[in-house]
């Protein structure tokens, strides 16, 4: 009845097996957190245990990049590296790019004032038209930023009581 059945491609793991697992929490540093996990886990499980939401993850087993629909059925052995390393999310470069005109605009803005239209700094008037300029360019650069990442721009007007463009009434 109770018969031992052979199993060819089965390998039995020692509870003090472990695998090392590298995680980089954010792509923008180069630190990297160590942590040692039991051998046999899923990848998902993995994730579990170090505490990271799955979302936006790129996984790799000594260098073979795991699909995110494998995770579940991936399961590591001993002796191997996984690496986790955090994707940045949907308009991270739409960010940056706007904190690159923000910059521009700071800098740019007093030397146009002062250069190009002759406005010695200190007095309000220079004060305004830096500000002024300042204004022109972030607005410029966001809607160029906005336009160049592909999302849809939406204007707001305010509502003069007219619903078509051709001036009928709505």
């Amino acid at each position: 009845m109770n018969q031992l059945v052979a199993i060819d491609n089965a390998e039995v793991l020692h509870p003090d097996e472990m695998v090392n697992v590298y995680i980089r929490r954010t792509p923008l540093r180069q630190q990297r957190e160590h942590i040692e996990v039991p051998a046999g886990l899923s990848i998902d499980e993995i994730i579990a245990c170090c505490g990271i939401e799955p979302a936006r993850l790129h996984i790799s087993i000594s260098g073979h990049v795991i699909e995110q629909r494998k995770w579940a059925r991936v399961r590591v052995k001993p002796g191997v590296s996984v690496v986790i390393v955090k994707v940045p999310g949907k308009g991270a470069l739409r960010v940056v790019a706007g904190l690159i005109v923000a910059i521009f605009a700071a800098v740019a803005a007093p030397w146009i004032a002062g250069t190009l239209l002759g406005l010695t700094g200190g007095t309000t008037a220079a004060s305004v038209a830096t500000g002024l300029i300042g204004a022109g360019i972030s607005l410029g650069g966001s809607l160029t930023v906005g336009s160049l990442s592909g999302h849809e721009q939406v204007l707001y007007a305010i509502d003069s009581g007219i619903g078509a463009l051709d001036g009928s009434a709505a």
